[in-house]
């Protein structure tokens, strides 16, 4: 595109900025339509234009058929009815021949206009046509054509375009020149009146409307009326019509911006530029400037707009001196006045300004680029932008006329027609100066120039380096002459700020001007004006003397601006000894803030000298200096800013003089105020207050060396105490009465209420809310920022409390994190504040506040950070000192708070002193004989006596611990004075602060001090260890390593190693910013070598969570440059690096024991194991530590190599994350410890902080005393730390304490200088150093400001240790008067026991629980229920509610549990919740038999059986200690126990005389009176629940005693203790019992035998009696003890006596069976004998029976007691007892016989002799056949027949027939399988039995009996009638055989013996019978023997038969014997 087609959108842009921009947006637009009259309003506007174009196309249609005439008349007609319609139709056209209709319109006035003009005169035609255009007139007509056809030309082009070719813009153009050349009033009278301008507007937009189009110019080209007015506006100017100049300049400058090529054609033909130039020239002297601008203009504009289509018409401008006519018009302009014209000389200028752009070619210029520039300025001409400067003719026109004018206006103008042309293209600037040098050679001239021109001037040189980035040597140069001459101050004073703004652009310029001399130029004269000051003072100036000052003002604003980041200017000023000149300057305001500029700048190079001054202003300045003082405290802040210059401060006493300034303004802010302050503004005074804070802060902000110096050296104590004395603080202590308050506000709606609202606040109260709301921000560490009260505005301006509250929090999450507390000390001081708030002449208002801070610094320590924060700062101690008042008087409205905040803190860490002194607020404390000092505070070197003050938690009790004795008298205590209020309101705060406030397990429910690592704020923070080894060659000096300990410690260990420690996660981080918690890192560095190894290292990754241990290799280098390395080929098969997973281990907020344990094995391997809380992780194999770092394999003799390591995260692997976690004690053992020891670590916790050289051991079985033992050598502790053997200290420090090599690696680790001795370094002293052995590390140091945090805990039941311990404790308890503060003291006592271990030994230590024991005692009355889960928690048995536990603490479990005689006497039946709470501990399990163990020690056993003897005791209470004797002996069964209840069974036994079965057990209840007495069935009761509680554990499943210990249970006790529970006279139920018990021992085989061969008797009483001798003899006079010789007894013989006095209990039967059996157990639901034997034989073990066999002890005591039954008088009916017992039994007998037929115990000879004397007489004879009269059968029918019979015979027992009947069993089983030549045959035992003393007639009939029963059997079996079970009769012939001769010998035995009492000849014929039977076998001896027996029975009976006469025995019976063939 070429330029000149861009130019004319350019330059009007241009034209648009100076306001006259010809064309149509400078065209005044077409007036608005008038309103619609209100007639045809009605009418719709599409209506009416349909209504029109009917009309219209009516007259189209006919028009061609009309005359002119008609067709005029028509459409005149129609045009006022289509204006209506356009103005109702808001100007919207709907009209479909508008364009034919414009043409008719057009053609009309063209007409109508050409008909005026023809053949008249000029000025005529002038009026004629002014009078056809009128709106008002003679002829309207003229006028409502022209208006139509204006609005026509709105509509579209083709409606302009047919009104184009009606000729129109020619008709117009000639009444336009008309109207301009001829005035009106020449041509007619003075009456005409002016033309309307609204018919003027509509003539003149008309025009602008055609002439836009190129049609319509072309139209007007055709005529010469164009020329004829362009010629006009040259020369006729002066003449013209005034109303037309305007409109006749738009039409003109419309036709120029619309030419083409033929309109320039056009008028270079007529010459009308030449013309009109020549014309003006002649005008030029004649007419006004302003005029003479106008017409120029307007050519000027021709010639600019005809440019980018030709240069003609500029040729033709140049060619006829238009340069010179523009030169000469604007000089005339600068004398005339020009009120009017000025924007027609802008118009000019901007036209002569865009034509500098108009030319062919390119300026060529050769660069000439002076050096330096600034870095970014890059001079390469790229292609043009059309727009540079290429007509320097019209560009000198403008200089020159600079040059040679003065006007304002003017020059402002033509600089910023250049500036403008700079704007267009940047080159511009480089084209003009290095041709025409404009503004160099308007430097030299400036100062002539107006002062506004001076600064526009100076602006544009600025310009040249703010905008064009180019640096104008030369014209600086220029300019700094100007200033060295100062020959015009204002200039000089301009040209010094234009510098000035330059210099701040870049720092070049400060070298630039420094170089040229202006800044040696500018010191030389600020010197004189110096001592000028100096002299004279501040008086003030006159005009003169206030343009040198701000002369002097601007001079120091450049020196600042050239110093400011320029140390080599900042150097030059201190060479020129300027610094105590520009001090001087400090005393004048208007001076001040540069030169504190100047003063901030020169402390870049020497901060002590400005901090020096600051300071030293400050202290020297006066009272009223406050604005002084203020911009110094400003000054300073901003010094502060950079953390360097905080050191500087702190050197030059900078915490001093500024709280010198606070001491100064003592009574300030008094209200009134008074003295000098009177006149100070109290909004004045708060800001310097806020300013001096402000100062403070940011010298502690992010500072530890001053944060450590301000609160060490008391400067928060003396800040409380400047301030407290301002005024608004109340410092007068007087008595505060407290006010009842309602719901108070809180700080923040205070902070609004008092200062944002309208309520009324005294100004002292609003002074000190504001002056805490600084303190508030003060202690966020957020007071120096510049978001924080920048300045104290009035109320109104101030933002609310809120919006500054947000601000304020979003900041503190950005520094603070989680803790809100930066300046701990800012909150002591809060609180000291806190008693001043109060004033009585607003006490309510003023207790209202106090209470709102006090709820505002609680609501600061709620988190536990926060706490242990202000536990170091020392709030504790301020609040005991500070509100002593408040915390004495609990009515007071701060106690409460003040409370709750001490109650929190103390919870963390207390002082021991502090903690005296709240406990004995109100009174001096009392003496105390010897010292008690809190461990955690030691210095560095105390290293030894530390070991002394701080006692292990996990060693021994010491032998003469720290217990205070109180050397006043008790009465003095205040607690005994206040009464028990006092006790509950100390028991509440104590339980408060020494009760955990989260869940942890039992050994870590006490926080361990700690190290908290957190990497949120820096991304790292760490523990570094200094020389853990050194490997030295040989060739090596020891001094050159660290470490303490003599001789070198080899690494890695030979024998492995062990990292044992204690943590905390408190925040996990996320997979995002995943970092691991590195326990352990090991590094390494051997000398001469340039790279660090790390061989061992122990983490925990948070992603997978997983403990990582790692034996590789690895450079130690940063995250971001570790790369893979190279894989290197392993040859041994174990990794290098494994994991164990502990997803389930680890919990946030919970302290864990992490162990990993490394044994080393051969070739280079090692097995590693990890532990978690003590449970083993897993083990695995891996690769052991190499010898020698990276990959070295030897080391030379004169190098060494050093270890050291980390714990958490060192700064080389910096990495951001939200990871947060605490460290607590942490251990490395030169060897692998066994997991025994691991579980003993664990258990001793996290608060143990020694070596683990006498760890107390539980103790063993064989011994009650506690073992010490060492669990690792001395020698091979590497290292131990713990946080609270720690101190802070310096690198010198260490250097002269340990070592020089030691210091140098600390330092560099921490990034300071070896000599520093300020900067304070934490140093966690290795707790083993004091050991034997070889080289440790001196301990660990904190490495990382931000990311780590040390807190040592020293809480409440620690601290208690040091006053008192328990004694304190059991005193609250003392002092207790209701059961309220009963139940705190005990609580707390609990809460104290259960976290501190050492509280516990003291207690032990000083007897205390025996002293609980008592004091409980003495207040039995005030005991409840709450209490005693208190002691039962202090026991450890209960965690307060949860589960049941073992039995922790034997002391109080011994002396206050076991003390039922105190928890009987308590209310609320509390020894019953104790005895089931016993019962639930003791119960048989794991801890239960731990728990019983326990309380066999304790005696519990002996104190409970002495419960029992109490009267009164209840039947509840019996079964639940019954129920503890139970568990206790199933846990831990021993004799001595088993003695002493049965010692106590034996008591309530009562004597024979005492017939105990007459009392009935059902009606025993738990009335108290009843009591057990000796018919008490109560005593009955009890006996039978203790032996059942015997039988219970004896058959219990979960003691399953061994028969060794049944056995010695059984003879400890002894038979005849068993025996004496089976005595007559005893209740049927304690027999039952007793039997049954005894029977559970026999049921043991060893037992049964001792049992009846005869065991020792009265062991039970003589093992009882054990000790008791001493006793006795200790004792002066008593009874003599019987002697009891032990004597033996036959246990079933007494056994068998027992029974048969209790024949009537079904329950003995059932037992005996059981017992013969062999089933202990027998339960059967209750019901007659009959069926529980049925019971026991179905649910009895046959197994056992079969194995075992049948009992015959148990058999026989069964018949025995059958026998007693069956012998006694029968007198019973036929349901009684005594029928139906033995005939159960013999029944039962029976059917055991069936089950068991070949038990031995059927043949046993015990057996059947107790079987026989069932049936056996026993009473004296009565007759023959006395004793045989119970027989049946054949043969008893036969034997009845006595001849004698007795006269009277007693009824025989039904159950003797039973005996004879199983009898008969017996003997047929036995005869049928049992041959008779074997010894002990059945028959000849039962034939031979016998009762003690029975006579021989008695043994007579019943061997008769028994002989006449088997010749029954054998009748029966020769009958065929055998009942054989075990087969037919033929299988036992032989033997059946065998035992008929037999038998048959034994009959005729008898009956020759004379034992026979019956018939003989039973016998002959039984034998006669048999002969036959055994005839058909074989056996011919045993016949011929038979037949000898029936030989020897037949002589027999003849011999007899000689006394019958005449009777033949034999006679009836031949022929059986003659067909036996023996006849």
């Amino acid at each position: 595109m070429d330029p000149a087609e861009e130019l004319p959108k350019q330059q009007g842009d241009f034209l648009d900025e100076t306001g006259q921009k010809p064309g149509p947006d400078n065209d005044v637009e077409a007036p608005a339509q008038p309103e619609a009259s209100g007639e045809g309003q009605h009418q719709c506007p599409a209506l009416l234009w349909d209504t029109l174009a009917k009309q219209f196309l009516e007259y189209e249609q006919a028009s061609p058929y009309l005359i002119p005439e008609e067709q005029q008349r028509r459409l005149l007609g129609f045009l006022p009815l289509f204006l209506k319609a356009w103005e109702e139709s808001a100007g919207i056209v709907s009209f479909p021949n508008i364009q034919f209709l414009a043409s008719e319109v057009s053609k009309l006035l063209t007409k109508e206009i050409k008909k005026k003009l023809n053949g008249k005169p000029a000025e005529d035609a002038r009026l004629a046509v002014g009078q056809l255009l009128q709106l008002k007139g003679e002829e309207e007509d003229g006028c409502v054509l022209l208006r139509s056809v204006y609005l026509l030309s709105q509509i579209d082009s083709g409606t302009l375009w047919n009104i184009i070719k009606s000729g129109l813009p020619v008709a117009l153009m000639q009444c336009l020149y008309l109207f301009f050349t001829f005035p009106l009033g020449k041509a007619s009278d003075g009456g005409t009146r002016e033309e309307d301008e609204q018919v003027q507007e509509m003539f003149v937009q008309t025009m602008l409307n055609l002439y836009r189009e190129e049609q319509g110019l072309e139209e007007l080209l055709s005529a010469a009326e164009l020329q004829s007015l362009i010629i006009a506006t040259a020369s006729l100017w002066d003449q013209c019509n005034l109303s037309w100049k305007a409109p006749t300049g738009r039409v003109l400058r419309t036709i120029s911006k619309a030419q083409t090529k033929t309109a320039i054609m056009y008028l270079q033909a007529a010459d009308c530029i030449k013309i009109a130039i020549q014309n003006l020239f002649k005008l030029s002297d004649t007419l006004p400037a302003s005029d003479m601008c106008e017409a120029v203009s307007i050519i000027l504009c021709f010639v600019k707009d005809s440019y980018p289509i030709s240069s003609a018409l500029l040729l033709e401008f140049e060619n006829n001196d238009g340069y010179q006519l523009l030169v000469k018009i604007l000089l005339r302009w600068e004398g005339s006045p020009h009120s009017e014209g000025d924007h027609h000389v802008e118009e000019v200028l901007d036209l002569l300004t865009c034509l500098t752009v108009c030319g062919k070619t390119e300026l060529k210029v050769s660069g000439n680029i002076t050096h330096p520039q600034l870095p970014h300025f890059d001079f390469e001409q790229t292609q043009s932008s059309g727009m540079t400067v290429k007509n320097l003719q019209a560009f000198q026109v403008l200089q020159s006329i600079f040059q040679k004018t003065s006007d304002l206006h003017l020059c402002r103008r033509i600089l910023l027609a250049i500036k403008t042309m700079w704007a267009w293209d940047t080159m511009n600037f480089f084209f003009l100066e290095w041709t025409l040098q404009p503004i160099s050679q308007f430097t030299d001239i400036i100062p002539l120039k107006p002062h506004l021109v001076q600064i526009q001037f100076f602006q544009l040189v600025e310009s040249v380096v703010l905008e064009l980035s180019y640096i104008p040597h030369e014209i600086l140069k220029k300019v700094e002459c100007l200033i060295k001459e100062n020959l015009v101050l204002s200039c000089t004073i301009a040209a010094l700020r234009c510098l000035h703004s330059i210099t701040k652009r870049d720092l070049l310029f400060t070298d630039i001007f420094r170089d040229s001399g202006l800044l040696g130029q500018l010191l030389t004269q600020l010197r004189k004006q110096a001592k000028i000051l100096r002299k004279t003072g501040t008086a003030s100036p006159c005009l003169e003397q206030g343009t040198e000052k701000e002369l002097t003002c601007v001079m120091l604003k450049m020196v600042a601006a050239l110093v400011l980041g320029s140390v080599r200017n900042a150097v030059v000023i201190k060479d020129y000894g300027m610094v105590p000149y520009i001090k001087i300057f400090l005393d004048d305001e208007c001076y001040r803030s540069d030169t504190l500029c100047i003063l901030e700048q020169l402390s870049v190079i020497n901060t002590e000298e400005y901090m020096s001054i600051i300071i030293g202003a400050l202290c020297s300045s006066t009272q009223g200096e406050l604005y002084l003082k203020l911009d110094l405290l400003k000054s300073l802040l901003r010094i502060l800013e950079n953390p360097k210059c905080h050191s500087a401060f702190r050197t030059c006493s900078g915490f001093n003089g500024l709280l010198s300034l606070l001491s100064d303004m003592e009574g300030a802010l008094q209200d009134p105020p008074s003295g000098a302050w009177a006149a100070t503004g109290h909004s004045l005074i708060l800001e310097l207050v806020l300013y001096t804070l402000q100062g403070i802060v940011a010298a502690l902000h992010l500072d530890p060396i001053n944060s450590d110096f301000f609160q060490r050296n008391g400067f928060f104590e003396k800040l409380a105490e400047d301030l407290g004395s301002l005024g608004c603080f109340w410092t007068q202590v007087r008595q505060q009465v407290p006010v009842q308050l309602e719901k108070g506000r809180t700080f923040a709606e205070f902070l609004n209420a008092a200062l944002y609202s309208s309520e009324p606040f005294p100004a002292w109260l609003k002074s000190c809310i504001r002056i805490l709301s600084f303190l508030d921000h003060m202690i966020k560490g957020t007071l120096h920022l510049d978001s924080c009260f920048l300045e104290i505005k009035p109320a109104a301006e101030e933002p609310p409390w809120d919006v500054q509250k947000g601000r304020l929090d979003q900041q503190e999450e950005l520094e603070g994190g989680n803790c809100a507390i930066i300046h701990p000390g800012a909150v002591c001081v809060m609180v000291r504040l806190l008693p001043k708030l109060y004033k009585e002449e607003h006490s309510e208002l003023s207790q209202e506040i106090q209470c709102a801070v006090a709820d505002h610094v609680q609501s600061l320590v709620k988190s536990e950070k926060s706490r242990q924060v202000m536990c170091a700062s020392g709030l504790l101690s301020t609040i005991i000192t500070s509100c002593q008042h408040a915390l004495n008087n609990d009515s007071h409205p701060l106690h409460l708070p003040l409370i709750r905040i001490f109650e929190k803190l103390a919870s963390q860490s207390i002082e021991p002193d502090v903690l005296r002194q709240f406990l004995w607020l109100g009174t001096p404390p009392p003496i105390v004989t010897g010292t008690c000092r809190n461990p955690a505070k030691t210095t560095l070197c105390q290293e030894p006596s530390l070991c002394k003050a701080a006692c292990s938690e996990g060693a021994a009790v010491p032998d003469n611990p720290v217990v205070p004795q109180l050397a006043t008298r008790t009465t003095s205590s205040p607690w005994v004075s206040r009464g028990s209020a006092i006790a509950l309101q100390t028991s509440m705060s104590l339980i408060s602060m020494t009760s955990p406030r989260n869940f942890q397990p039992h050994n870590t429910s006490l926080a361990p001090s700690f190290v908290e690592f957190d990497m949120s704020p820096e991304g790292y923070g760490c523990l570094f260890l200094p020389t853990l080894s050194t490997v030295m060659g040989p060739n090596v000096e020891h001094s050159i390593s660290g470490g303490i300990g003599m001789g070198a410690r080899l690494f890695p260990p030979s024998g492995g190693l062990t990292v044992s420690s204690w943590f905390l996660v408190s925040r996990f981080c996320s997979t995002r910013d995943a970092h691991p918690l590195r326990f352990l890192t090991v590094v390494r560095h051997m000398s001469r070598m340039e790279q660090e190894f790390v061989c061992f290292a122990v983490s925990f990754s948070p992603t997978d969570r997983s403990l990582v241990i790692s034996t590789e290799e690895v450079e130690f280098q940063p995250l971001d440059i570790m790369e893979p390395e190279v894989e290197v080929p392993n040859h041994s098969s174990a990794p290098t690096q494994i994991e164990f997973s502990c997803t389930q281990q680890l919990a946030t907020g919970q302290w864990h024991h992490l162990t990993v344990t490394v044994a080393k094995e051969t070739k280079r391997n090692c097995i590693v194991s990890a532990y978690i809380n003590g449970q083993i992780l897993g083990s695995a194999k891996m690769q052991y530590i190499q010898p020698l770092p990276g990959s070295s394999i030897s080391m030379e003799p004169s190098s060494f190599v050093d270890i050291y390591g980390y714990i958490a995260t060192p700064r080389v692997w910096k990495q951001k994350s939200s990871l947060a976690w605490r460290l607590g004690p942490t251990y490395l053992f030169e060897e692998s410890i066994s997991g025994e020891t691991v579980e003993v670590i664990n258990k001793l916790g996290p608060r143990y902080f020694s070596n683990f050289q006498a760890v107390q051991l539980p103790a063993n079985d064989d011994s009650k005393e506690p073992q010490l033992t060492a669990l690792i050598a001395e020698e091979r502790i590497s290292f131990g730390i713990n946080a609270i053997c720690s101190s802070t200290t310096t690198i010198q420090d260490i250097k002269s304490c340990y070592n020089e090599v030691d210091g140098r690696l600390i330092a560099k680790e921490m990034g300071i200088i070896s000599r520093d001795s300020s900067t304070p370094v934490f140093l966690a002293r290795n707790i083993a150093g004091h050991l034997s052995g070889p080289l440790r590390t001196i301990g660990s140091v904190a490495v990382g400001q931000f990311g780590v945090r040390v807190f040592q805990s020293c809480p409440a039941a620690n601290s208690l240790n040091f006053i008192g311990g328990p004694a304190i404790l059991l005193g609250l308890i003392a002092m207790a008067q209701d059961d309220h503060a009963m139940y705190a003291a005990v609580k707390v006592l609990n809460s104290v026991l259960n976290r501190s271990p050492m509280s516990e030994k003291l207690m032990s230590h000083i007897g205390g629980y025996q002293l609980l024991a008592y004091l409980l005692k003495r207040k039995t009355k005030l005991l409840n229920n709450r209490i005693l889960q208190l002691v039962l928690s202090i026991a450890g048995t209960a965690e307060l509610g949860l589960e049941s536990s073992t039995i922790k603490n034997y002391g109080a479990f011994q002396y206050v549990l076991s003390n039922f005689e105190l928890w009987s006497n308590a209310p609320e039946n509390l020894d019953l919740a104790l005895f089931s709470h016993l019962v639930e501990i003791l119960q048989p399990s794991r801890d239960g038999c731990w728990n019983a163990k326990v309380a066999y020690q304790m005696q519990m056993v002996p104190k409970l059986v002495f419960l029992l003897n109490d009267v009164e005791i209840s039947r509840s209470r019996v079964t639940t200690i019954c129920t503890i004797f139970s568990h206790l002996l199933q846990g831990y069964f021993n004799i001595k126990d088993i003695l002493r209840i049965g010692l106590f069974l034996v008591y309530t036994l009562k004597p024979s005389s005492v017939d105990e079965s007459q009392i009935c057990l059902d009606g025993i209840s738990d009335l108290p009176g009843e009591a057990l007495s000796q018919t008490s069935g109560k005593t009955i009761w009890l006996r039978n629940q203790l032996l059942k509680m015997l039988l219970d554990v004896m058959c219990s499943d979960k003691l399953h005693l061994s028969s060794e210990a049944q056995e010695e249970t059984f003879l400890a006790l002894g038979p005849d203790w068993f025996l004496l529970f089976t005595q007559s006279h005893l209740h049927p139920s304690t027999v039952v019992m007793g039997v049954k018990l005894l029977l559970h021992f026999l049921h043991n085989p060893t037992l049964l035998r001792k049992f009846k061969e005869g065991v020792v008797a009265g062991r039970w009483m003589s093992n009882s009696s054990t000790g008791l001798d001493i006793l006795m003899d200790n004792l002066k006079s008593g009874p003599l003890m019987p002697d009891y010789d032990p004597y033996l007894i036959f246990g079933l013989t007494v056994l068998q006596a027992c029974l048969i006095n209790h024949i009537h209990l079904p329950e003995i039967y059932l037992l005996v069976s059981g017992l013969f059996l062999g089933t202990p157990q027998c339960d059967p639901p209750e019901a007659d004998l009959d069926s529980m034997l049925q019971w026991l034989l179905q649910n009895h073990q046959t197994e056992d029976v079969l194995k075992a066999g049948l009992c015959t002890e148990a058999v026989a005591l069964l018949l025995e007691m059958v026998k007693a039954t069956v012998n006694k008088p029968f007198a019973g009916t036929e349901g009684s007892w005594e029928v139906a017992y033995p005939g159960n039994v013999m029944q039962f007998l029976c059917l055991i016989y069936h089950s068991y037929p070949q038990d031995p115990v059927w043949r046993c000879s015990d057996f059947l002799q107790t079987l026989a004397t069932v049936v056996f007489h026993a009473g004296a004879p009565q007759g023959g056949c006395e004793g045989l009269s119970h027989l049946n059968g054949p043969a008893a029918a036969e034997a009845n027949s006595c001849p004698d019979p007795p006269a009277a015979p007693l009824p025989e027992h039904p159950a003797k027939k039973q005996v004879w009947d199983f009898l008969r069993i017996l003997l047929m089983e036995s005869l049928l399988s049992i041959p008779a030549h074997k010894q002990g045959h059945p028959f000849e035992l039962l034939l031979e039995a016998s009762v003690e003393n029975s006579t021989s007639e008695q043994k007579r009939r019943f061997q008769t009996e028994v002989l006449l029963s088997t010749m029954d059997i054998f009748r029966t079996i020769s009958q065929g009638g055998s009942s054989d079970p075990h087969g037919g009769a033929e299988v036992a012939v032989p033997v059946l055989v065998v035992n008929v001769s037999y038998f048959t010998q034994k009959l005729v035995e008898n009956l020759y013996s004379g034992m026979f009492a019956a018939d003989p000849k039973q016998i002959l014929l039984f034998v006669a019978e048999q002969i036959m039977v055994v005839s058909g076998t074989p056996g011919f001896l045993l016949l011929l023997l038979m037949y000898f027996d029936v030989s020897y029975v037949m002589l027999a009976l003849r011999s007899g038969s000689s006394q019958h006469k005449g009777h033949d025995p034999l006679a009836s019976h031949h022929h059986c014997l003659y067909c036996t063939g023996l006849s």
